[in-house]
């Protein structure tokens, strides 16, 4: 359960954005077209709470994922 703020924290948009990595991982599983249609959601859904907070998802080989603030 979360606790609501005006504002979202940077801190739960990074995991959010590690959380869109996995869920594009997914591609090589077997999955039924409706699974994979929510999964796709699910991860539209995801990057636009990051997106309307100002902010932009930047992922590296090797690296964290990080996020950015969109000017």
């Amino acid at each position: 359960m979360s606790i609501l703020k005006d504002k979202t924290e940077r801190k739960a948009l990074v995991e959010l954005a590690r959380s869109i990595k996995i869920l594009e991982r997914l591609y090589t599983c077997y999955m039924t077209a409706q699974d994979d249609w929510d999964a796709k959601q699910a991860g539209n859904l995801i990057r636009g709470i990051i997106e309307t907070n100002g902010y932009g998802i930047r992922y590296t080989t090797g690296r964290k994922t990080r996020i950015y603030k969109i000017k």
